[in-house]
C-alpha cells in the first residue's frame, strides 16, 4: 500500500450539485493518513434550509470565503498526480458540475468510486445492509466523527478504503482494475426482476431512484437511463429510495408547499435518518453525458 491517494468529499448549499459550499480532502501515503483539509467555499448561490439542516453550514459562515474557482488551484496541487477517490458518484459529479459552471477543468490520473470497492471487499454485508457511509463505518469500526462534515466524511471513507486494501491484499492500482470486474469474478451481469434491465456494474448500482416534477424526457426514458447507470427505478419514495431526481424548474421552488409530495416525503425520510440524495435533472443528465457507465 505504497501508492498515494486523495479522498474528496463535498457539501452543497442546495440540491444543485454545482453549489459546493465545503470541500474536504484526506491525503494518504504508504497506508497512512498524512494530511487533511477543510475548505469553506462561497457557492455564490442560495442556501436551502434543508441542506443547512443536514451539514450545518450557513450563508454567514461562507461570506467572504473564496469561490470554487479561487480554490481550484489548491485542490489541484493537493491532488497532484494521485488517484482521487470519493465515497460514491456524487462528489465527482458535483466537482464536474462546478467546473462546468465556472468554465474550469480538473483532470485526474484516475477517479475511484469507493461504493464498488465496498461491494467487492464485503459483498455479503453490502448486499444485506447497503454501502451508506455511516452504516458501513459502524459495521467496520471506523470512527465517523461528524457525518456531513466534508473533511470528516473524507477521512472515514479513506479509512474504509484502507480496510478494503487490507482484507483484499490489493493496492490502489489493483482496486482500479478490480472494480471493473463483476462482484463475483467469473459471473456476468445480473438481471433485475423489474421490467428494466439494471446494469449491476453501472456507476450507480445499488441506488433506488425516483423521478418527480417536470422533466425534459419522459418518465420511461428517465427510468431506462437510470437502469443503465445501475439504479433500480422506483414508482414512489419509500425505504428503498436513495435518490430523488427533481425537474430543474421544480427544484428552483424550494419552499415546502411548492415541493411535490415525493420531494416532501423524501425530506421527511432524510430527517429520520434515511440516506437519500436529492438532485436536479440536469445533474442526473450530466452523469449520463459526461461519465462512462463502467466508471469507478
Amino acid at each position: 500500500m505504497t501508492e498515494r491517494f486523495v479522498v474528496i468529499d463535498v457539501e452543497t448549499a442546495n440540491p444543485d450539485m454545482s453549489s459546493i459550499c465545503q470541500v474536504g480532502l484526506a491525503v494518504y501515503e504508504q497506508g497512512q493518513r498524512v494530511a487533511t483539509h477543510s475548505m469553506l467555499i462561497d457557492p455564490e448561490d442560495e442556501f436551502d434550509d434543508f441542506n443547512i439542516a443536514i451539514h450545518g453550514i450557513t450563508p454567514d459562515q461562507v461570506r467572504g470565503q473564496p469561490n470554487f474557482t479561487a480554490l481550484l488551484p489548491k485542490i489541484k496541487r493537493i491532488f497532484s498526480d494521485s488517484v482521487v477517490a470519493s465515497y460514491g458518484h456524487f462528489d465527482r459529479a458535483a466537482v464536474g458540475q462546478a467546473c462546468r459552471r465556472y468554465g474550469q477543468e480538473l483532470s485526474t490520473t484516475a477517479w475511484l468510486n469507493l461504493h464498488p470497492v465496498v461491494r467487492r471487499a464485503w459483498p455479503e454485508d453490502a448486499a444485506a445492509e447497503g454501502v451508506a457511509l455511516a452504516k458501513t463505518s459502524r459495521r467496520l469500526g471506523v470512527d465517523l466523527l461528524k457525518h456531513h462534515d466534508a473533511e470528516k466524511d473524507a477521512i472515514a471513507a479513506g479509512e474504509i478504503f484502507l480496510l478494503a486494501m487490507e482484507v483484499s491484499g490489493l493496492g490502489v492500482s489493483g482496486w482500479l482494475k478490480r472494480v471493473t470486474a463483476p462482484v463475483y469474478p467469473g459471473q456476468g451481469y445480473e438481471r433485475h426482476v423489474s421490467t428494466y434491465e439494471v446494469n449491476s456494474e453501472g456507476a450507480l448500482h445499488g441506488e433506488g431512484i425516483v423521478f418527480t416534477g417536470a422533466l425534459s424526457m419522459t418518465r420511461e426514458q428517465a427510468r431506462e437511463a437510470a437502469a443503465k447507470l445501475g439504479c433500480v427505478p422506483l414508482a414512489g419514495v419509500s425505504k428503498k429510495t436513495t435518490m430523488l431526481v427533481v425537474g430543474d424548474q421544480d427544484l428552483k421552488r424550494l419552499i415546502g408547499s411548492d415541493k411535490s409530495s415525493k420531494h416532501r416525503k423524501a425530506e421527511d425520510l432524510i430527517s429520520k435518518g434515511q440516506a437519500i440524495r436529492i438532485l436536479g435533472e440536469s445533474d442526473f443528465v450530466s452523469m449520463l453525458d459526461h461519465l462512462p457507465l463502467e466508471s469507478l
